[in-house]
Formats: structure tokens, sequence, C-alpha cells
């Protein structure tokens, strides 16, 4: 079911986006936002980008609101939740490596920013609120990796997501802020950029299309389980209106395990298809990162059986339209 189809869903209500003008908030917003009385986007513009939703603003003038704001303000944050009937918590602080270098921001943007919005939501009566965690399980004791799987934290930035997660567990037990929790895996589509220092497929497909090799961490055969942007908005929309989600955690992902040599190279044909000449088909080898886990394929099962979630998009259908929409931007 598309997305478009599930936010009716949402007709009649406010929702606010955090972190709406990024990458996938952007793409939530324009899913959305026909069937909203009213939507709210706050981003700081760290990571986000105006071109994100411009044509948005443009189309929805009465009924959208920007507010170039900061989750790390409380205030900024009571104001943005005002009248709001459902929030996206979308804004983080997403790479890892940048959490490792400066670990108290990462927590004032991750861990004080939920906290922030869960209380500015308690106070505004918010009814319902969709938090996107990341996958906090590090290296895996088993795969595929479910709910229960034990916690092996492996840098600030998992830590700061699963304190959110925290935060979102006692306000639905004791506030009764509605929360469902959701652990996205590794996100890719159109408007992912290298603007966050994360996201092995913009990272790796901007450099092929600069005619430079990719650069991987450690050995290459480490893996990810890769979801294409729209099964993620379909899961955000979802969890904002299945009922008996409320209160739950789901893994977020596409169940499959690829290696990131097989991306690279994945990405080099795809961009020989539609270029029409021989990229550098190198594969340069950088020492591996301390955050990084080994391996992961992510089990989505609980995800299906209540939220009734299946990704649509096969890897390679969803790189070529991301490669696509690179080559577009690079000549506009």
């Amino acid at each position: 079911m598309a997305a478009e189809s599930l936010a009716r869903d949402l007709s009649g209500k406010n929702a606010l986006i955090t972190g709406g003008a990024g990458f996938v908030g952007s793409n939530l917003a324009d899913a959305i936002v026909d069937y909203l009385d009213h939507l709210v986007i706050l981003d700081n513009m760290a990571t986000g980008s105006l071109e994100n939703v411009e044509n948005l603003l443009d189309n929805n003038r009465e009924k959208v609101t920007l507010m170039q704001k900061d989750v790390r303000s409380y205030e900024d944050c009571l104001k943005a939740t005002k009248d709001v009937d459902v929030i996206f918590h979308l804004a983080a602080q997403i790479n890892p490596t940048k959490a490792v270098d400066d670990p108290i921001y990462d927590f004032e943007v991750n861990a004080r920013g939920t906290l922030n919005i869960l209380e500015a939501a308690r106070k505004n009566r918010v009814t319902k609120l969709v938090y996107a965690s990341t996958n906090v399980y590090g290296n895996p004791k088993y795969l595929p990796i479910d709910e229960d799987h034990p916690m092996d934290l492996l840098s600030p930035y998992a830590a700061s997501k699963l304190a959110g997660e925290a935060y979102a567990i006692v306000y639905h037990n004791t506030y009764g802020v509605k929360t469902v929790r959701l652990r996205l895996s590794n996100i890719y589509g159109p408007r992912q950029t290298t603007k966050s220092g994360s996201g092995a497929v913009a990272i790796f497909t901007e450099r092929v299309l600069r005619g430079q090799p990719p650069i991987i961490f450690g050995d290459g055969d480490q893996t990810r389980d890769f979801v294409y942007v729209t099964d993620v908005v379909k899961a955000l929309i979802k969890a904002s209106v299945v009922p008996g989600a409320e209160g739950e955690v789901f893994n977020i992902g596409s169940g499959v395990e690829t290696t990131i040599k097989d991306l690279a190279r994945a990405i080099l044909k795809i961009t020989k298809e539609l270029v029409g000449k021989e990229p550098d088909t190198k594969l340069l080898h950088s020492p591996q990162r301390s955050a990084d886990f080994r391996r992961a394929q992510i089990d989505i099962s609980k995800a299906n059986k209540t939220l009734g979630y299946s990704p649509a998009i096969m890897f390679e259908e969803g790189l070529r339209e991301t490669v696509k929409w690179h080559l577009l931007s690079a000549t506009t």
C-alpha cells in the first residue's frame, strides 16, 4: 500500500516533523501533507536543507509552517508542539564517528532533544509520538536480529539514541504520551547527501560520480541491512495510525544482509549503465572504525505482524533510483 494511501488515516490532524527538512523527514512530509490540516516542520538545518522542502512550502503556504529552530531548546519545542496531534521525531545527530569525537553534542541533540520534545508533548497534550531510533544492537549474537536481542553499545551515538528510547518508554508509561519506537536500519534513497557525514550509499555514489573510487572502512565484508526511504516513510505512517502499536518497539529494515563491498560494486555497475562510461572500479580501504558493528540483518517479523509493514523496494531498484537522483542533482 502506498504511503499516500496510508496517510489518509491522518486526515484532519495537525502533525509535527522534527528534522522535517532532512532526508527522511522531507520525504515523509511530502507523503502526508495533503491529508493534514496543518504541518509543522522543525529543523535547524544542520543536516537538513531548504531545497528538500522548497516545493512543499511553495505549494502549501497556508498549511505548512517551517520553524528553523533546534530541539536542544525546550522553548522551541514547546512552540512547535502547540495544537499538534502527532509528532514524528526524526531530528538527530546520526554520525557515529562524530558522536565518538563529540559525545556531549551527540547527547544534547539525541537525548536532551528527545526529552525536550517529549516534555513539550506532555505540556501541550499531544496524543502520539513516533520516535526514530536506530540499530542499537551492536555486534550481533545471532541473526536475524529481533527486538529482544541484547544491546552491545559501540558508540555514544547508540547510547544517546537508546536514552531517547528510554525517555519515550517513561513518558508513555508515566505521563500518557503514546509513543512508538522504530529502530531503523541503514536508510538510503533520494535526498540523502553526505552533509551528515553518514550514509554509505550517498557517500559512495557521490564519490563515484566525481570519478573517485569508494573508500571502504575495513575489509568490506561487514554487512548492513539497507532499506529504501519510501519503505521507511510507510513504516512511520503506519506506526502513527495502527492500533496496538503504542508503547512498542519495532525493527524497520529489509531483512536482507548486504556486504559493503557488494554495495560499492552495485553502485559502480549502475553508474556505468546510467552514465554510459566505465567509472573508476578500484575499491580503496581505510582502517576499520571503532564505532562500526560487524554484521546486520534485521528481523522485521514483529513490524509485519503488528504494523503490516513489508518493504516494497528491492535493493537494486532502490539504488538505481538513488543514483538517478544524484545524477539529476549534480546537473541542476
